[in-house]
């Protein structure tokens, strides 16, 4: 997986979308995600994040 700032992902284990801030020397990522309206931050390993496809600002998920 290629991991660049900006790119979003989520654990390989679920949870919340994430927005890559940071890269670190040994193949690792800072995130950044909202919980209710609070930023975390968290250092991950590479092999533990999936890119995923980001929401469209606007645009609502229906579900069938």
């Amino acid at each position: 997986m290629q991991v660049m700032l900006g790119s979003v992902v989520s654990l390989m284990s679920g949870g919340p979308l994430m927005t890559v801030e940071e890269l670190g020397e040994h193949a690792d990522a800072r995130c950044a995600w909202f919980v209710d309206q609070a930023v975390q931050r968290e250092w991950f390993a590479w092999v533990a994040l999936q890119p995923q496809v980001p929401p469209k600002a606007g645009v609502k998920k229906v579900e069938k």
